[in-house]
């Protein structure tokens, strides 16, 4: 596949990802001599006519949605019965890869990409678009930390012809519930699946795990997700509201837009209340004035039921006493101060269970030992029973700090954090990053997860972009000297010979880009370099037929050998799929153009 060139414009240079619906190539786009991504739809979808209007009806609809963070769709079209997509190359990496680098990201950091995604979200959304697909793998993150939302390849438009979902669609581990039951789905789908993503995010792994997708599918319907807090500690009790309330199992109780949810995560960054915070104060009040209403009622219906009160309280105590009598009592042995197993034991002796109500810091009853049990001891209690208990975890450090995850953030960031955590910044290393931003945290010592006392140095490696090469002057050297100049700097040379008597052969008179640009290192950088032949620029004649190509060569009095290649499209037969030395180049009198004609 790589090398090939489809609708006689893209030219695939290699494969980049692979998925069950499509591969995407790396490509150049040779009308805007630019890189693009082909996404080529596998044949199984390509025959299903009803999927192919669909897709091209949403493709449509996704070349409109111009907004910064979803990626640009430029073309759609067909060859060979197979569907491609010409969409923006995104240089970066996807937000799993990330995730599966870094672990956990820093509360601040997940909050501000999610922000980004709702922005696409919400671009989606006012064009009836669901995605259906959000996940990690579908976010790519460049090198400024900015978000693109990609693959919208089974959006569907709401109200369209397809209004639920026939099988289970997307990823099993990011799917809402409503879509892994088949319902009808609106935006919230979107939503749920944005709030599984920040869960990961925030914990380094998904809510739900299973053995098959259909296992997964099910604990999304029936199971609640355990907070993230439980795994990582230190996650802000707000950001961890907002999460769980993305993932709510009824769609009416999520978030009810992108809009929404984005205004809460700006609220949790600037320490405003959350919405869904002041929501709860509202039901709450109207509870309490319903109460008080409703108490004047209630003071004259209590009167009346007192009486009948009475007479059922004698018809229980009668039935009370003749269950008790049937009914085993044991006394409850005390239990405190003693190890949580050997409690068990014990209990067990008894008939009796043991429930863990919650765990406290103690200065004087050791780690895993009961600090406090109820019922009390030498209360009679009825067989199987529990008891549940207070336990010890020891003594806590209040000098301990745990280290958090500063990857991500500004040095800005980085060092107000650790003023907050009465931590000090200690050496800070500048090293070039393709992928990070400048001043952006690449790495920490100590680690992410560390315990640490107050007061300890935290070294910090720092991104300075990408590193640039300042192209120097070489114009009137000779190109031997210039070459070992340039290649000293890292840079590519490409050399064009251009006929000039004025300077001797050899002499630089020209240096593209011009000395004084800042390049990225590798860069190209084309030399004029002086000869006194006779040089004859060369037409661009790829794409054109073997016919053509010949005419005009000879036309300019130029030499050219035919070299045929295998083509699996019938379209590129006797076309000129390439050529060499390259159009705009210069050769001398009596040098051939090498021609690559398809057959």
């Amino acid at each position: 596949m790589n090398d090939k060139i489809i609708s006689e414009r893209y030219k695939l240079l290699k494969k980049i990802a692979t998925g069950g619906m499509a591969d995407v190539y790396l490509a150049t786009d040779l009308k805007s001599n630019k890189e693009v991504a082909i996404k080529i739809l596998s044949p199984l979808h390509s025959n299903d006519r009803t999927f192919v209007a669909r897709f091209r009806r949403e493709a449509q609809i996704l070349a409109n949605l111009n907004h910064p963070n979803i990626v640009s769709i430029y073309d759609w079209g067909s060859y060979d019965n197979q569907y491609f997509i010409s969409m923006e190359y995104l240089k970066g990496q996807s937000l799993k890869e990330i995730i599966e680098r870094r672990g956990p990201l820093n509360p601040k950091v997940v909050a501000k990409y999610t922000i980004q995604i709702c922005n696409a979200l919400e671009a989606a959304h006012k064009n009836n678009l669901i995605h259906r697909d959000i996940k990690p793998q579908n976010i790519m993150i460049d090198s400024e930390g900015v978000v693109k939302v990609t693959d919208f390849g089974i959006a569907k438009i709401l109200g369209g012809d397809e209004t639920k979902t026939i099988s289970i669609m997307g990823t099993a581990h990011y799917i809402s519930p409503e879509q892994a039951k088949g319902e009808l789905l609106d935006f919230r789908t979107d939503i749920y699946s944005l709030g599984i993503v920040m869960y990961e995010m925030l914990a380094g792994d998904v809510p739900f795990r299973g053995d098959n997708p259909i296992d997964i599918s099910l604990k999304h319907i029936n199971e609640a997700p355990v907070k993230p807090s439980t795994f990582i500690k230190d996650i802000p009790v707000k950001l961890e509201k907002i999460v769980m309330h993305c993932l709510e199992k009824d769609p009416q109780k999520r978030y009810d837009s992108a809009q929404s949810l984005r205004r809460d995560l700006e609220n949790f960054l600037n320490n405003k209340p959350l919405t869904i915070e002041k929501r709860q104060l509202k039901i709450t009040s109207r509870l309490k004035s319903k109460v008080k209403s409703s108490s004047s009622v209630l003071n004259i219906t209590l009167i009346s039921l007192t009486s009948i009160f009475f007479i059922l309280f004698l018809i229980f105590s009668v039935n009370y006493i003749s269950l008790r009598q049937s009914l085993s009592f044991v006394r409850v042995p005390p239990i405190e101060n003693i190890p949580v197993a050997q409690a068990e034991k014990i209990l067990k002796t008894y008939n009796l269970g043991l429930r863990i109500k919650e765990e406290v810091y103690s200065e004087n009853i050791p780690e895993r030992f009961i600090i406090d049990q109820s019922p009390k001891p030498d209360t009679s209690v009825p067989t199987n029973t529990y008891i549940t208990v207070i336990i010890s975890k020891g003594k806590e450090n209040s000098d301990t700090i745990t280290m958090p995850n500063l990857i991500g953030l500004t040095l800005e960031e980085a060092e107000n954090m650790l003023k907050e955590l009465k931590l000090e910044l200690g050496t800070i290393s500048k090293v070039y990053s393709d992928s990070m931003g400048v001043n952006v945290i690449l790495d920490q010592h100590p680690e992410f997860g560390k315990e640490l006392k107050s007061g300890e140095k935290i070294n910090l490696t720092v991104s300075i972009g990408e590193k640039k090469v300042l192209i120097p002057n070489v114009i009137g050297w000779d190109y031997f000297y210039a070459v070992s100049q340039l290649e000293s700097y890292g840079l590519t040379i490409r050399k064009n010979r251009v006929t000039n008597k004025d300077y001797p052969p050899g002499t630089i008179v020209g240096v593209y880009p011009p000395p004084g640009s800042q390049v990225k290192e590798g860069s190209e950088v084309t030399l004029e370099v002086t000869t006194t032949e006779d040089l004859v620029a060369v037409p661009d004649v790829t794409k054109m037929d073997l016919n053509q190509a010949q005419t005009l060569l000879q036309s300019n009095n130029i030499n050219y050998e035919i070299r045929n290649i295998s083509t699996d499209y019938s379209i590129q037969k006797g076309l000129i799929l390439a050529q060499d030395p390259e159009g705009g180049t210069y050769i001398t009198k009596g040098s051939f153009v090498i021609l690559y004609v398809g057959e």
